[in-house]
């Protein structure tokens, strides 16, 4: 989550910066059945969905995500692209549609500088254009003009002080909520198509001013893609020794949306509270362009994210499940409404 916590981000004497230009938490190993590897950027597979695999479970999906390979999942690293490769993979597993192209994979462009050693005054910086990707999946629904996007971001901080800072909380959780949403509304809609496109976005670049999201929100606005389109971002969800969902609703668009999500929340059980966590996520590149949008978030994480300890035994599973098993039942109750103040 990109919110309080001043980043200082140190990964064996380099230091990354990233301002965005627009174009169009050791652990466990990989469990998705297949990868959908990105080699390169002009080599890209097609996706052929496979039948009858096992999709990881919540704590399976944090546990790789915070592992050692992923290197915390810094912006542009190595181990941001395998964890983009990793999503990718379950997305295809899933059975979930490109939405833009032949793969999962959408790209926007950053303008990355670094720093290589500590620097002193007057050396020189290295400047580079870097292409990067959002990872990006659809349920086709009946009406290709109405939209609900799912999202959640999947990078993190990398290191501070020699130390992977895991993200296990920060966000880790949101895409194994996303996921689970993902394969629940899918099962749901072999029986019975939706009325609306289900988008899934496990988004790049929040940890560097919604970079991912903020591009994404561009191309699929300036393309008009979708008539009706509203927002359900996930980020920090289930810490044991966080407080309730933060749910007050801080947008300008987005009154009946929330009330709606409130009503479903009370019904499946799952506590909530009219309170805030300050700082910044992806819904605000939404918000930005008028698009209603609703923030899942828990009370109680300033003091666990951005930190050495986020790891993934202070996560509580059961919660993670239970919220997103909300997620599911909303989208199916409001199947096809249209959530414009």
């Amino acid at each position: 989550m990109g919110v309080i916590v001043i980043k200082s981000i140190l990964k064996l004497g380099a230091i990354v910066a990233i301002t965005l230009t627009f174009s169009s938490c050791s652990l466990t190993t990989p469990t998705s059945s297949t990868s959908n590897t990105k080699v390169s950027q002009s080599n890209k597979q097609s996706v052929q969905v496979k039948d009858s695999v096992k999709i990881p479970t919540t704590k399976e999906i944090v546990n790789t995500l915070a592992s050692n390979e992923f290197e915390g999942r810094y912006v542009g690293s190595k181990g941001n692209e395998k964890a983009g490769q990793y999503i990718s993979g379950i997305f295809k597993d899933i059975g979930l549609k490109p939405l833009l192209g032949e793969n999962y994979y959408v790209e926007y462009t950053q303008s990355v500088y670094k720093h290589f050693g500590m620097l002193s005054a007057g050396e020189a910086k290295e400047d580079v254009v870097k292409k990067l990707d959002n990872v990006v999946g659809v349920i086709k629904g009946k009406d290709s003009k109405k939209a609900v996007i799912v999202s959640a971001h999947f990078d993190h901080i990398g290191y501070q002080d020699g130390k992977i800072i895991r993200g296990a909380l920060d966000n880790a959780s949101g895409v194994s909520a996303l996921i689970k949403i993902a394969n629940g509304l899918q099962e749901k809609a072999k029986q019975k198509p939706f009325d609306e496109d289900i988008i899934f976005c496990a988004f790049n670049g929040e940890e560097e001013g919604s970079a991912g999201s903020r591009a994404f929100v561009k191309q699929i606005t300036s393309k008009k893609l979708y008539d009706s389109i509203y927002n359900i971002n996930i980020d920090s969800i289930g810490a044991k020794e966080g407080g309730k969902l933060a749910l007050k609703n801080m947008s300008k668009v987005s009154n009946k949306l929330y009330d709606a999500v409130k009503t479903t929340l009370k019904k499946d059980n799952v506590e909530f509270a009219d309170t805030r966590v300050m700082g910044a996520s992806d819904h605000f590149s939404f918000e930005n362009a008028g698009i209603s949008n609703v923030f899942f978030v828990q009370e109680g994480i300033e003091k666990l994210v951005h930190k050495p300890t986020d790891t993934p035994d202070i996560l509580e599973y059961d919660k993670i499940d239970r919220i997103a098993s909300s997620i599911v039942n909303f989208i199916e109750t409001n199947n096809g409404v249209v959530f414009k103040d």
